[in-house]
Protein backbone atom coordinates (compact mmCIF):
# COMPACT_ATOMS: atom_id res chain seq x y z
CA UNK A 1 0.00 0.00 0.00
CA UNK A 2 1.41 3.37 -1.03
CA UNK A 3 -0.04 6.28 0.97
CA UNK A 4 0.30 9.79 -0.44
CA UNK A 5 0.88 11.34 2.98
CA UNK A 6 -0.06 10.67 6.58
CA UNK A 7 -3.47 12.26 6.16
CA UNK A 8 -4.64 9.37 3.97
CA UNK A 9 -3.65 6.88 6.68
CA UNK A 10 -5.65 8.77 9.30
CA UNK A 11 -8.72 9.01 7.05
CA UNK A 12 -8.55 5.29 6.24
CA UNK A 13 -8.84 4.50 9.94
CA UNK A 14 -12.20 6.28 10.12
CA UNK A 15 -13.78 4.77 6.99
CA UNK A 16 -17.08 3.00 7.62
CA UNK A 17 -18.20 2.48 3.99
CA UNK A 18 -16.18 0.87 1.20
CA UNK A 19 -17.38 1.16 -2.41
CA UNK A 20 -15.66 -1.09 -4.96
CA UNK A 21 -15.54 -1.00 -8.73
CA UNK A 22 -16.09 -4.50 -10.15
CA UNK A 23 -14.01 -5.05 -13.28
CA UNK A 24 -10.30 -5.25 -12.59
CA UNK A 25 -10.76 -4.49 -8.90
CA UNK A 26 -12.89 -7.21 -7.35
CA UNK A 27 -12.46 -9.35 -10.47
CA UNK A 28 -9.24 -10.53 -12.07
CA UNK A 29 -9.56 -8.19 -15.03
CA UNK A 30 -8.41 -11.02 -17.30
CA UNK A 31 -11.64 -11.58 -19.17
CA UNK A 32 -12.17 -14.08 -21.97
CA UNK A 33 -14.45 -14.02 -25.01
CA UNK A 34 -16.96 -16.84 -24.56
CA UNK A 35 -19.49 -16.34 -27.39
CA UNK A 36 -19.60 -14.46 -30.68
CA UNK A 37 -22.60 -13.61 -32.85
CA UNK A 38 -21.92 -11.92 -36.20
CA UNK A 39 -25.28 -11.03 -37.75
CA UNK A 40 -23.89 -11.41 -41.30
CA UNK A 41 -22.33 -14.78 -40.45
CA UNK A 42 -18.73 -13.60 -40.99
CA UNK A 43 -17.14 -14.08 -37.55
CA UNK A 44 -13.61 -13.40 -38.79
CA UNK A 45 -14.56 -10.09 -40.38
CA UNK A 46 -16.61 -9.10 -37.34
CA UNK A 47 -13.72 -9.83 -34.95
CA UNK A 48 -11.25 -7.99 -37.21
CA UNK A 49 -13.39 -4.83 -37.04
CA UNK A 50 -13.92 -5.14 -33.30
CA UNK A 51 -10.21 -5.76 -32.65
CA UNK A 52 -9.22 -2.80 -34.80
CA UNK A 53 -11.58 -0.52 -32.89
CA UNK A 54 -10.39 -1.77 -29.50
CA UNK A 55 -6.68 -1.85 -30.41
CA UNK A 56 -5.88 1.47 -28.75
CA UNK A 57 -7.66 0.70 -25.49
CA UNK A 58 -6.16 -0.59 -22.24
CA UNK A 59 -9.48 -1.85 -20.88
CA UNK A 60 -9.71 -5.50 -19.81
CA UNK A 61 -12.40 -6.23 -22.41
CA UNK A 62 -10.16 -4.87 -25.17
CA UNK A 63 -7.38 -7.17 -23.96
CA UNK A 64 -9.76 -10.15 -24.05
CA UNK A 65 -10.71 -9.35 -27.65
CA UNK A 66 -7.04 -8.95 -28.60
CA UNK A 67 -6.23 -12.38 -27.14
CA UNK A 68 -9.16 -13.94 -29.01
CA UNK A 69 -8.14 -12.60 -32.44
CA UNK A 70 -4.51 -13.54 -31.78
CA UNK A 71 -5.55 -17.12 -30.94
CA UNK A 72 -7.56 -17.30 -34.18
CA UNK A 73 -4.80 -15.74 -36.26
CA UNK A 74 -7.01 -12.85 -37.39
CA UNK A 75 -5.46 -9.50 -38.33
CA UNK A 76 -7.17 -6.46 -36.84
CA UNK A 77 -8.77 -4.08 -39.31
CA UNK A 78 -7.42 -0.55 -39.69
CA UNK A 79 -9.56 1.86 -37.66
CA UNK A 80 -8.73 5.54 -37.21
CA UNK A 81 -10.07 8.55 -35.29
CA UNK A 82 -10.69 6.38 -32.24
CA UNK A 83 -12.42 8.18 -29.39
CA UNK A 84 -13.38 6.86 -25.96
CA UNK A 85 -16.80 7.37 -24.41
CA UNK A 86 -16.12 6.65 -20.71
CA UNK A 87 -18.70 4.30 -19.27
CA UNK A 88 -20.25 3.68 -22.69
CA UNK A 89 -17.76 2.40 -25.23
CA UNK A 90 -15.55 3.52 -28.05
CA UNK A 91 -15.99 5.21 -31.45
CA UNK A 92 -13.88 5.07 -34.60
CA UNK A 93 -13.87 5.05 -38.38
CA UNK A 94 -12.71 2.64 -41.08
CA UNK A 95 -12.73 2.93 -44.87
CA UNK A 96 -16.50 2.28 -44.91
CA UNK A 97 -17.47 4.88 -42.33
CA UNK A 98 -18.09 5.33 -38.57
CA UNK A 99 -17.98 2.41 -36.15
CA UNK A 100 -18.89 2.02 -32.51
CA UNK A 101 -18.49 -0.69 -29.87
CA UNK A 102 -19.93 -0.64 -26.39
CA UNK A 103 -22.74 -1.43 -24.02
CA UNK A 104 -26.51 -1.05 -24.38
CA UNK A 105 -26.36 2.66 -23.46
CA UNK A 106 -24.09 3.44 -26.41
CA UNK A 107 -26.15 1.19 -28.70
CA UNK A 108 -29.30 3.06 -27.73
CA UNK A 109 -27.57 6.38 -28.32
CA UNK A 110 -26.65 5.19 -31.82
CA UNK A 111 -30.21 4.08 -32.53
CA UNK A 112 -29.43 0.34 -32.29
CA UNK A 113 -30.55 -2.35 -29.87
CA UNK A 114 -28.39 -5.12 -28.43
CA UNK A 115 -31.39 -7.06 -27.09
CA UNK A 116 -32.46 -8.31 -30.53
CA UNK A 117 -33.95 -11.81 -30.90
CA UNK A 118 -30.86 -12.91 -32.83
CA UNK A 119 -28.73 -12.06 -29.80
CA UNK A 120 -30.99 -13.64 -27.18
CA UNK A 121 -28.40 -16.35 -26.54
CA UNK A 122 -25.99 -13.61 -25.42
CA UNK A 123 -28.29 -11.26 -23.54
CA UNK A 124 -29.82 -14.07 -21.49
CA UNK A 125 -26.45 -14.97 -19.96
CA UNK A 126 -24.87 -13.47 -16.83
CA UNK A 127 -21.91 -12.23 -18.84
CA UNK A 128 -20.82 -8.88 -20.26
CA UNK A 129 -22.24 -8.17 -23.72
CA UNK A 130 -20.41 -5.81 -26.10
CA UNK A 131 -22.07 -4.76 -29.34
CA UNK A 132 -20.44 -3.56 -32.56
CA UNK A 133 -22.25 -1.44 -35.12
CA UNK A 134 -22.33 1.28 -37.75
CA UNK A 135 -24.76 3.96 -36.68
CA UNK A 136 -28.15 2.32 -36.16
CA UNK A 137 -27.00 -0.93 -37.83
CA UNK A 138 -25.88 -3.57 -35.33
CA UNK A 139 -23.21 -5.86 -36.79
CA UNK A 140 -23.11 -8.33 -33.90
CA UNK A 141 -22.00 -8.78 -30.32
CA UNK A 142 -19.64 -10.76 -28.13
CA UNK A 143 -19.94 -12.17 -24.61
CA UNK A 144 -17.01 -11.59 -22.26
CA UNK A 145 -16.69 -13.33 -18.90
CA UNK A 146 -14.58 -12.32 -15.92
CA UNK A 147 -14.15 -14.02 -12.55
CA UNK A 148 -13.78 -12.71 -9.00
CA UNK A 149 -10.27 -12.53 -7.57
CA UNK A 150 -9.50 -15.32 -5.14
CA UNK A 151 -8.53 -12.74 -2.52
CA UNK A 152 -11.62 -10.52 -2.91
CA UNK A 153 -14.12 -12.49 -0.79
CA UNK A 154 -11.69 -12.97 2.15
CA UNK A 155 -10.78 -9.26 1.95
CA UNK A 156 -14.42 -8.17 2.16
CA UNK A 157 -15.00 -10.49 5.11
CA UNK A 158 -11.92 -9.10 6.87
CA UNK A 159 -13.12 -5.53 6.32
CA UNK A 160 -16.50 -6.37 7.87
CA UNK A 161 -14.77 -7.93 10.88
CA UNK A 162 -12.62 -4.80 11.13
CA UNK A 163 -15.66 -2.61 11.73
CA UNK A 164 -16.60 -1.48 8.22
CA UNK A 165 -20.34 -0.81 8.37
CA UNK A 166 -21.20 -1.06 4.69
CA UNK A 167 -19.62 -2.55 1.55
CA UNK A 168 -21.04 -1.98 -1.94
CA UNK A 169 -20.01 -2.96 -5.45
CA UNK A 170 -20.51 -0.56 -8.38
CA UNK A 171 -20.30 -1.48 -12.05
CA UNK A 172 -21.41 -0.33 -15.46
CA UNK A 173 -22.13 -3.95 -16.34
CA UNK A 174 -25.59 -5.51 -16.65
CA UNK A 175 -27.27 -6.49 -13.40
CA UNK A 176 -27.22 -10.27 -14.07
CA UNK A 177 -23.44 -10.06 -14.48
CA UNK A 178 -23.09 -8.00 -11.30
CA UNK A 179 -25.29 -10.40 -9.32
CA UNK A 180 -23.21 -13.39 -10.45
CA UNK A 181 -19.95 -11.78 -9.28
CA UNK A 182 -21.58 -10.38 -6.14
CA UNK A 183 -22.86 -13.81 -5.12
CA UNK A 184 -19.30 -15.19 -5.37
CA UNK A 185 -18.15 -12.39 -3.05
CA UNK A 186 -20.91 -12.82 -0.47
CA UNK A 187 -22.60 -9.52 -1.29
CA UNK A 188 -26.35 -9.04 -0.90
CA UNK A 189 -28.44 -7.80 -3.85
CA UNK A 190 -28.99 -4.41 -2.19
CA UNK A 191 -25.19 -4.01 -1.93
CA UNK A 192 -24.79 -4.35 -5.71
CA UNK A 193 -25.25 -1.32 -8.00
CA UNK A 194 -25.22 -2.18 -11.71
CA UNK A 195 -25.57 -0.40 -15.05
CA UNK A 196 -23.90 2.72 -13.66
CA UNK A 197 -22.26 5.43 -15.73
CA UNK A 198 -19.21 7.27 -14.30
CA UNK A 199 -21.39 10.16 -13.16
CA UNK A 200 -23.71 7.68 -11.42
CA UNK A 201 -20.78 6.38 -9.38
CA UNK A 202 -19.83 9.91 -8.37
CA UNK A 203 -23.40 10.68 -7.31
CA UNK A 204 -23.70 7.42 -5.33
CA UNK A 205 -20.40 8.07 -3.53
CA UNK A 206 -21.60 11.58 -2.65
CA UNK A 207 -24.86 10.22 -1.24
CA UNK A 208 -23.02 7.68 0.91
CA UNK A 209 -20.56 10.34 2.08
CA UNK A 210 -23.49 12.23 3.62
CA UNK A 211 -23.83 9.40 6.16
CA UNK A 212 -20.19 8.72 6.97
CA UNK A 213 -16.69 8.51 5.52
CA UNK A 214 -16.44 6.62 2.24
CA UNK A 215 -13.52 4.92 0.50
CA UNK A 216 -13.78 4.12 -3.22
CA UNK A 217 -11.57 1.42 -4.73
CA UNK A 218 -11.14 1.36 -8.52
CA UNK A 219 -8.66 0.94 -11.33
CA UNK A 220 -9.84 2.58 -14.54
CA UNK A 221 -10.37 5.91 -16.26
CA UNK A 222 -14.10 5.52 -15.58
CA UNK A 223 -13.35 5.46 -11.84
CA UNK A 224 -11.20 8.60 -11.63
CA UNK A 225 -14.04 10.99 -10.74
CA UNK A 226 -15.40 8.67 -8.04
CA UNK A 227 -11.88 8.21 -6.63
CA UNK A 228 -11.54 11.97 -6.34
CA UNK A 229 -15.03 12.41 -4.84
CA UNK A 230 -14.61 9.84 -2.05
CA UNK A 231 -13.11 10.74 1.32
CA UNK A 232 -10.26 8.49 0.31
CA UNK A 233 -9.60 7.01 -3.14
CA UNK A 234 -7.73 3.72 -3.45
CA UNK A 235 -6.38 2.69 -6.87
CA UNK A 236 -5.27 -0.74 -8.00
CA UNK A 237 -1.69 0.23 -8.75
CA UNK A 238 -0.54 -2.96 -10.49
CA UNK A 239 -3.29 -2.95 -13.11
CA UNK A 240 -4.76 0.53 -12.77
CA UNK A 241 -4.62 3.34 -15.30
CA UNK A 242 -2.34 6.30 -14.62
CA UNK A 243 -5.26 8.72 -14.34
CA UNK A 244 -6.78 6.52 -11.59
CA UNK A 245 -3.45 6.45 -9.74
CA UNK A 246 -3.20 10.24 -9.93
CA UNK A 247 -6.74 10.76 -8.64
CA UNK A 248 -6.33 8.34 -5.72
CA UNK A 249 -4.92 8.99 -2.25
CA UNK A 250 -3.68 5.41 -1.84
CA UNK A 251 -2.35 2.85 -4.33
CA UNK A 252 -2.64 -0.89 -3.78
CA UNK A 253 0.56 -2.12 -5.42
CA UNK A 254 -0.33 -5.79 -5.05
CA UNK A 255 -3.25 -7.60 -6.67
CA UNK A 256 -3.90 -9.29 -3.31
CA UNK A 257 -7.04 -7.56 -2.04
CA UNK A 258 -6.42 -8.85 1.50
CA UNK A 259 -3.60 -6.32 1.76
CA UNK A 260 -6.31 -3.66 1.75
CA UNK A 261 -7.92 -5.23 4.83
CA UNK A 262 -4.48 -5.40 6.47
CA UNK A 263 -3.89 -1.71 5.77
CA UNK A 264 -7.31 -0.78 7.17
CA UNK A 265 -6.61 -2.74 10.36
CA UNK A 266 -3.17 -1.15 10.77
CA UNK A 267 -4.64 2.31 10.16
CA UNK A 268 -7.16 1.73 12.96
CA UNK A 269 -4.39 0.55 15.29
CA UNK A 270 -2.27 3.56 14.38
CA UNK A 271 -5.19 5.86 15.16
CA UNK A 272 -5.55 4.28 18.63
CA UNK A 273 -1.82 4.65 19.30
CA UNK A 274 -1.90 8.30 18.20
CA UNK A 275 -4.71 9.04 20.68
CA UNK A 276 -2.88 7.17 23.46
CA UNK A 277 0.31 9.12 22.81
CA UNK A 278 -1.49 12.47 22.75
CA UNK A 279 -3.28 11.70 26.00
CA UNK A 280 -0.07 10.50 27.67
CA UNK A 281 2.05 13.42 26.43
CA UNK A 282 -0.50 16.07 27.45
CA UNK A 283 -1.04 14.39 30.83
CA UNK A 284 2.70 14.23 31.52
CA UNK A 285 3.18 17.89 30.61
CA UNK A 286 0.29 18.94 32.87
CA UNK A 287 1.82 16.99 35.78
CA UNK A 288 5.23 18.56 35.23
CA UNK A 289 3.80 22.06 34.96
CA UNK A 290 1.71 21.55 38.10
CA UNK A 291 4.75 20.17 39.94
CA UNK A 292 6.85 23.15 38.93
CA UNK A 293 4.19 25.70 39.93
CA UNK A 294 2.87 24.30 43.19
CA UNK A 295 5.57 21.93 44.43
CA UNK A 296 9.30 22.02 44.78
CA UNK A 297 10.03 19.84 41.77
CA UNK A 298 13.78 19.33 41.32
CA UNK A 299 15.12 20.20 37.89
CA UNK A 300 16.68 16.72 37.32
CA UNK A 301 13.30 15.07 37.96
CA UNK A 302 11.59 17.52 35.59
CA UNK A 303 14.14 16.71 32.85
CA UNK A 304 13.75 12.97 33.43
CA UNK A 305 9.96 13.29 33.37
CA UNK A 306 10.00 15.29 30.13
CA UNK A 307 12.54 13.21 28.24
CA UNK A 308 11.24 9.96 29.71
CA UNK A 309 7.74 10.80 28.53
CA UNK A 310 9.06 11.38 25.02
CA UNK A 311 10.82 8.01 25.06
CA UNK A 312 7.68 6.24 26.27
CA UNK A 313 5.60 7.85 23.49
CA UNK A 314 8.10 6.63 20.90
CA UNK A 315 8.14 3.12 22.38
CA UNK A 316 4.36 3.01 22.36
CA UNK A 317 4.37 3.93 18.67
CA UNK A 318 6.95 1.24 17.92
CA UNK A 319 4.45 -1.38 19.11
CA UNK A 320 2.90 -1.11 15.63
CA UNK A 321 6.00 -2.82 14.22
CA UNK A 322 5.04 -6.00 16.06
CA UNK A 323 1.66 -6.22 14.31
CA UNK A 324 1.32 -9.72 12.81
CA UNK A 325 0.91 -8.94 9.12
CA UNK A 326 -0.45 -11.85 7.09
CA UNK A 327 2.26 -12.92 4.68
CA UNK A 328 1.20 -13.88 1.15
CA UNK A 329 1.87 -17.48 0.15
CA UNK A 330 3.63 -16.30 -2.97
CA UNK A 331 5.42 -13.04 -3.44
CA UNK A 332 3.62 -10.81 -5.92
CA UNK A 333 5.58 -9.85 -9.02
CA UNK A 334 5.77 -6.06 -9.35
CA UNK A 335 4.13 -4.67 -12.48
CA UNK A 336 5.19 -1.52 -14.32
CA UNK A 337 2.97 1.52 -13.94
CA UNK A 338 0.35 1.84 -16.65
CA UNK A 339 0.88 4.41 -19.34
CA UNK A 340 -1.65 7.19 -19.74
CA UNK A 341 -4.57 5.45 -21.45
CA UNK A 342 -5.68 6.76 -24.78
CA UNK A 343 -9.06 5.13 -24.65
CA UNK A 344 -11.38 3.33 -22.32
CA UNK A 345 -14.09 0.84 -23.00
CA UNK A 346 -17.59 0.40 -21.84
CA UNK A 347 -18.15 -1.26 -18.58
CA UNK A 348 -16.27 -1.42 -15.31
Amino acid sequence: MLFKGGGALEVLAGIDTFAFDKTGTLTTGRAAVTRIVALDGDEAGFLALLAGLEAGSEHHIAAAIAREVAARGIAAARVVDVTARPGLGILGRDDRGPLWAGNSYLAEEMGARIDQPELRALTDTAQTVIGLGRGPELLGAVCVADEARASSAPALSALRRGGVRRIVMMTGDRRPVALRIGADLGLKPDEIHAEMLPQDKVRAVGEMAANGKVAFVGDGVNDAAALARADIGIAMGAAGSEVALQAADVALLSEDMERLADAHRLARRASVVIRQNLAFAIGAMLMLVAGGLFFDLPLPLAVIGHEGGTVLVVLNGLRLLSDPIRRPKQRAVPQPAAAMPRNSVPTG
